[in-house]
């Protein structure tokens, strides 16, 4: 079949036919019509060097579908006959011609075959033919063509060496502000000669009109590995990079040929992060009404050119911190499943990979002072001391099942040792058989912040063997990667490359390949050794990451490696590198990203008083924050202000006192960030305040601290040893401290030793304890046994050497010097210090093992002594302490810091012990201890105070007042109090209250003004009367009207006659109403004059007397009868003429009589007689006596009295005793009462009592009787002229009466029968006989 197309399937069904017809169709086949292929298309020759051409060419036209091709062939030849390729010695890698069956093409067309081992400047000649499965057709097997192949068209070139290819995937990154970092992979050929350099042009024009290049020689020029892209930092300087600015590369490979043609990158701009801001200013207010809290810090752009590093500034941050630091508090923990006994456990420290100490071992319960002791004395070597531990301190706290010690580092504030982020203590028990499986851990509670903070240091190492090359990157904190940095970078390099991240702002990279890297921590091949500081992220940063798989070595151990900053251990609790971590500033903060056109920052939330810290950096996208500036002034402090003037002053009177005033007032609404320490008050009369009363009210916040001096001294002697112990009381409780060194050193932290340079020059010898001066000169009283001391020549840097004995200009050792002989340039001494268990100065309580009695006594601060005492002592205490004396005592001044007790129990000290020693015992010791400042707790200091607190004031006069507020600066200005007020108090009592009576029911009081006021006008006074003198019940009435002036009366009514009223009168001003006065008198009853006495008797009592008797009237009157008045007359209208004493009368007191005699009356003459009785309200109506009159004579005697009659001595005999007659014979006594009668008057020239009748007694008769009527048989009478007798010849045992008369010449008087000590008025009186 002919006519078909070439390539173009066909599809054939096929049928037969017979006489009888055609069959049916075959089944259809697919069939295509193939040929040889035809010749390749665009075949072209190139000129690739000397030696190299190359053939390009494209499939054939036919067949269409160019995977039918199976193979090309690729003929060369110097002959264009192909002669020799043709051959059966031409191959793919024959010398000077070739055949070559490419079976395998890679890519799209056209398709090219470099071939080589030519020979230069000779013509060759190339076809190309294609293959498929068509084979093709022998024409001549021996001629040409040898068969029908349809080659190409036959190409000719001359052989000769070329310029380079271009290079090859060219890309740029910015690789610093005016720097790219350019990667790129080599021509693919060099044109037949080596590279000598690269043309490197940069415009920021594509067409590159400016013509700016550079030629780098190939060496300057990295590769990442042998034969893959190539790397350089394209720093150009004429002209330089702009920074933001897009810049085409182009770069051209250059030979001895020339320069080949070049590549262009993708336009990218030379950047960094931006230059700090300019013009930065920081300030705070100076005065405000509150705490001034706040800062200002303000900025203005970069000021430099480009000082946005290229890339525009899309944000501010400010930072803040303050310079204060935070103490590292790490906890030791022990925990059991049963109780311990035997456990002990050691501590190690590790600060450095080439340091680690550890302490002695300590029981499981080790009290906290033992714990904090052995950590002090880690370290501690006689010739090579690390004192790695001073400033700690030890709390230990009880668990269900352990203890837990805080371990405190870096808490002075005077100090910057063992301050910051410290390395963790690593704690190892051993259990010593016991069986509750001790568990010991260590943890952090608190990280170490030192003062402003510490950059991290991470360690960056470049390791390996042989020849080490290529590059490699890093990232941080999950940044981009950095452009890639050389094995052998420079530290600028390395830092560069870091500053462009976003991530990191300012790192210092420094380089040290020398390290010894046992010191570091580090065991490598190492190359290169860097450390890499952050300087603007702060506190413990997250460590850099690198990609090493650029970076190789001739051995294949290239490696790099990033040591973090931090304070991890190795598996031996040493320190793994000297890596450190960073440590935040205490109080940092940021503003958070500010946007980029805000130029000023308000920062709150400041401490008054403190300093802060402040920067501001500036941002941009690419590249994050730059460096910091740091404001004018780098710091700023808040300032504390005087406080404002306090609030609502007044001045109002003092209750109950006329000496002082209340001050009230409220504290400022700002204490200027300080508080405030105490007011002060001023009082003045006034308003300029020319000479005020000034008084200070101290407060709570500035009580006074109590402050105690302890004194050693030597009597005769110089102290040389020993302890003694202090007394403690306080609230009522004593407590004891251990015993304390003589020579105790003040503070804990002086514990680890203090030094005293010594001014004199002291020789010594080696291998000899003798010392001497030089001059020689008596140092008794400078250098004392016992002394501690360090030559500056001992071979033993850190060893102490104690003095002997000290006499005259020379001293002995305790052991012989070792070092160097003569003049020693320095010798100190020493007091506390650290060393092993049995010479550690640190303080201690009391181990068996670590701690005895010796050690205990010789060991401690003055201040952990007192601490010790932690039920007395809660805030602890400060010590200085100055010595020694020339007896090698000490003067310690101790600080309590608890506040006095509000009870006035303050702190009191006293010696407890003193077990001093004195060198040779010569002389004696002596502690004192004295009171410096006695402390006071005060109370609130504002609201309503008595001022002056002891009085002062004038009562009544007007006084101002202004207070201020005073704080740690100074004083506020004062506010005056809104009213003046003048002291009061009530007034006093009113003066010259008097009691009168009105009537029966009215009585009248009259008063003056009080003598003092109370400082205020009176308003008023109040009359209160009662019948009850303590007032349990009273009425009263107010005087109001007081125009009229003193002396002011009160007539009060509707009394009940006779009723005492008791009254009082109080004067009222604003302060109420002052004491009350009663009156004079007391009380009075409203009365009127009595009714006359009644049964008023007149009796003749002698010659010259008569006696007047009377009872108490009817009524008094309502008052209390105070006289009786008698008076008598010879006539009966009592209005005779005659003179006294024939006439007149008496006033006798009510109280003592009722009856009277009148005496020097004439016998005789007749005498009228009447009684008046005397009240208040005056003299009462008469009663005349009855008889009406009597005339005086003799009469006869009165009664006996006080009777008595006892057994007689005898048997039937009883004794008799009497008083003469006290009444006369009428029985009205002569005076007083009947229940107390006083004694008759003597008559005129007399000398005995008229109760005789007035004459004298003669006898008395005593008579006696069984009966006590006297009428019994058995009795009789006896005479005698005494007033006693013995009565004879009775029947023995028989009671006999007694009776007794007087008798004188008139007559006799009545019997006596009865007792009574003043009249016969007694029991009857009987005696039984003597028996």
């Amino acid at each position: 079949v002919s006519g078909l197309a070439m390539w173009e399937p066909h599809y054939v069904q096929a049928k037969v036919r017979n006489s009888h017809g055609w069959s049916l169709y075959t089944n259809t086949v697919v069939e295509t019509p193939k040929a040889i292929p035809s010749a390749p298309t665009s075949v072209s020759i190139d000129i690739i060097s000397g030696d190299c051409l190359e053939v390009s060419f494209s499939p054939p036209a036919l067949p269409h579908d160019p995977l039918t091709i199976t193979s090309y062939i690729v003929d060369w030849d110097s002959e264009d006959n192909f002669i020799n390729a043709m051959g059966g010695l031409a191959s793919c890698a024959s010398s000077g011609f070739g055949r070559c069956i490419l079976s395998t093409m890679n890519g799209p067309p056209p398709f090219k075959f470099e071939f080589c081992d030519l020979d230069a400047l000779k013509t060759y000649y190339v076809r190309v033919a294609a293959r498929n499965s068509v084979p093709v057709q022998d024409i001549y097997s021996s001629g040409s063509p040898p068969d029908n192949t349809n080659w190409s068209s036959s190409l000719s070139a001359i052989t000769s060496d070329q310029v380079p290819d271009a290079p090859q995937h060219v890309t740029s990154y910015a690789l610093a502000r005016h720097a790219l970092q350019i990667i790129f992979d080599p021509p693919v050929r060099n044109g037949g000669q080596p590279l000598t350099d690269y043309e490197i042009s940069w415009d920021e024009k594509e067409h590159f009109p400016a013509g700016n290049s550079m030629i780098v020689p190939v060496s300057s020029i990295g590769e990442f590995f042998s034969g893959g892209p190539l790397l350089y930092n394209f720093i150009p300087v004429s002209p330089t990079l702009v920074p933001g600015n897009l810049y085409f590369i182009r770069l051209r490979a250059i030979n001895s040929v020339g320069t080949g043609p070049g590549t262009l990158s993708y336009a990218v701009a030379a950047s960094s992060s931006p230059d700090a801001p300019d013009i930065g200013v920081l300030t705070t207010l100076t005065k405000y009404d509150s705490p001034i809290t706040e800062a200002t810090v303000t900025w203005a752009d970069p000021s430099a050119t480009y000082g946005d590093g290229g890339d525009p500034i899309n944000s501010y941050l400010v930072e803040w911190w303050s310079g204060e630091k935070q103490p590292e508090i790490q906890v030791i923990q022990i925990l059991y499943s049963s109780i311990l006994s035997d456990t002990t456990f050691t501590l190690s420290f590790s600060p450095t990979p080439q340091l680690k100490k550890e302490t002695a071992v300590m029981p499981w319960d080790a009290p906290a002072d033992l714990v904090r002791r052995e950590l002090i004395n880690i370290g501690w070597d006689e010739f090579a001391d690390e004192l790695l531990l001073r400033d700690v301190k030890v709390t230990r706290s009880s668990l269900t099942n352990g203890y837990a010690w805080s371990v405190t580092f870096g808490n002075n504030p005077d100090s910057t040792v063992n301050d910051g982020d410290q390395v963790q203590l690593v704690a190892r028990a051993s259990a010593n058989g016991d069986s509750g499986s001790p568990v010991m851990t260590v943890y952090t509670i608190q990280d170490g912040q030192r003062e402003l903070g510490k950059d991290e240091i991470q360690i960056l190492q470049v390791t390996g063997t042989g020849i080490v090359s290529g590059y490699y990157r890093l990232k941080f904190e999950g940044s981009e990667y950095t452009t890639y940095i050389s094995a052998h970078a420079t530290a600028s390099e390395i830092q560069n490359a870091l500053e462009q991240l976003t991530t990191v702002g300012v790192v210092s990279v420094t380089q040290d390949d020398g390290v010894d890297q046992s010191e570091a921590g580090t065991d490598v091949n190492l190359i290169h050794h860097y450390y890499v500081t952050f300087k603007s992220n702060p506190g413990n940063v997250q460590g850099l990451t690198a990609d090493s798989d650029k970076i190789m070595s001739t051995n294949g151990d290239a490696n790099v490696i990033i040591y973090d900053g931090d304070n991890s251990l190795n598996t031996l609790s040493i320190k793994d590198t000297i890596a450190l971590p960073g440590e935040e500033p205490t109080e940092y903060f940021t503003s958070g990203d500010l946007d980029s056109p805000i130029r000023s920052y308000t920062i709150s939330g400041l401490t008054t008083g403190r300093e802060y810290y402040v920067s501001v950096s500036a941002k941009n996208t690419k590249h994050g924050f730059g460096k910091r500036m740091l404001p004018s002034p780098i710091s700023i402090v808040p300032p504390i202000q005087v406080p404002n003037s306090p609030q609502n002053v007044t001045l109002t009177v003092n209750s109950g006192f006329g000496d002082s005033l209340l001050v009230n007032f409220d504290p400022p609404n700002s204490d200027g960030g300080s508080v405030i320490i105490r007011y002060r008050v001023e009082i003045d009369p006034t308003t300029s305040f020319d000479e005020p009363i000034v008084e200070d009210f101290e407060c709570p916040t500035n009580n006074k601290r109590t402050v105690w001096k302890v004194e050693t001294q030597g009597a005769g002697g110089k102290i040389d040893g020993g302890s003694f112990t202090l007394r403690l009381e306080v609230n009522g409780y004593t407590y004891t401290t251990s015993e304390i060194p003589y020579d105790a050193v003040a503070l804990a932290w002086n514990e680890t030793g203090i030094e005293q340079e010594l001014p004199q020059t002291f020789v010594v010898t080696n291998g000899s304890p003798s010392i001497s001066t030089s001059p020689s000169m008596n140092i008794e009283t400078i250098l004392f046994k016992g002394d501690r001391l360090r030559f500056s020549g001992q071979t033993a840097s850190f060893k102490y050497y104690e003095v002997a004995d000290v006499t005259g200009s020379d001293a002995t050792l305790t052991e012989s010097f070792v070092g160097s002989d003569g003049v020693q340039s320095s010798v100190k001494r020493y007091y506390g210090g650290r060393g092993d268990p049995s010479s550690s100065r640190i303080h201690c309580q009391f181990n068996e093992n670590l701690c005895s009695s010796n050690v205990l006594s010789s060991s401690g601060s003055l201040q952990n002594k007192l601490e010790d005492l932690t039920n007395g002592i809660h805030s602890g205490v400060l010590v200085d302490r100055d010595g020694p004396s020339a007896s090698n005592g000490f003067i310690w001044r101790i600080t309590f810091l608890d506040d006095a007790p509000h009870s006035g129990s303050d702190f009191k000290l006293d010696v407890s012990s003193n077990s001093l020693t004195t060198a040779q015992n010569i002389g004696s010791t002596a502690v004192t201890t004295t009171l410096i400042t006695d402390g006071e707790t005060y109370s609130s200091c504002s609201g309503t105070l008595i001022t002056p607190t002891f009085g002062g004031l004038v009562k009544g006069l007007q006084y101002n007042a202004r207070v201020s507020a005073v704080n740690s600066l100074g004083y506020s200005l004062p506010t005056y109090a809104s009213n003046a007020q003048a002291p009061m108090v009530v007034p006093g009592a009113p003066t010259g209250v008097t009691l009168d009576v009105v009537s029966a029911t009215e009585l009248k009081v009259l008063f003056g003004s009080p003598s003092d006021n109370g400082g205020d006008t009176i308003t008023s006074y109040l009359i209160e009367w009662s019948i009850d003198s303590s007032f349990a019940n009273y009425d009263s009435d107010s005087l109001n009207y007081l125009a009229g002036g003193a002396p002011f009366f009160k007539t009060i009514g509707e009394l009940v006659t006779g009723t005492n009223y008791f009254v009082r009168v109080r004067a009222k001003n604003s302060q109420g109403y002052g004491i009350s006065q009663m009156s004079t008198p007391s009380f009075i009853n409203p009365h009127q004059k009595p009714s006359a006495p009644i049964n008023v008797r007149l009796g003749v009592t002698s010659e010259t007397m008569l006696t007047v008797g009377w009872e108490t009237p009817i009524s008094n009157g309502g008052d209390i009868i105070t006289k009786y008045r008698v008076e008598w007359d010879t006539a009966a209208g009592f209005s005779s003429g005659s003179l006294p004493p024939n006439k007149g009368y008496i006033d006798v007191e009510a109280s003592t009589h009722r009856s009277y005699t009148i005496e020097l009356l004439s016998q005789n003459v007749v005498y009228f007689t009447r009684v008046y009785a005397i009240n208040n309200a005056g003299t009462g109506t008469p009663q005349i006596s009855s008889p009406i009159s009597s005339a005086p004579g003799k009469q006869v005697p009165g009664t006996p009295h006080s009777l008595t009659a006892t057994p007689g001595t005898a048997s039937g005999t009883i004794d008799v005793a009497w008083q003469r007659p006290r009444v006369p014979h009428h029985v009205i006594p002569c005076s007083g009462t009947l229940d107390i009668p006083i004694d008759c008057p003597t008559p005129y020239g007399g000398s005995v009592s008229t109760s005789n009748g007035g004459d004298a007694i003669t006898e008395y008769e005593v008579e006696y009787n069984e009966r006590p009527d006297f009428g019994g048989s058995d009795g009789g009478r006896k005479l005698v002229t005494v007033t006693s007798c013995t009565v004879t010849g009775l029947t023995k045992g028989r009671t006999y009466y007694i009776r007794v008369l007087a008798r004188n010449t008139i007559g006799s008087g009545r019997y006596c029968e009865k007792s009574g000590s003043d009249v016969c008025d007694g029991n009857v009186v009987s005696v039984i006989a003597t028996l």
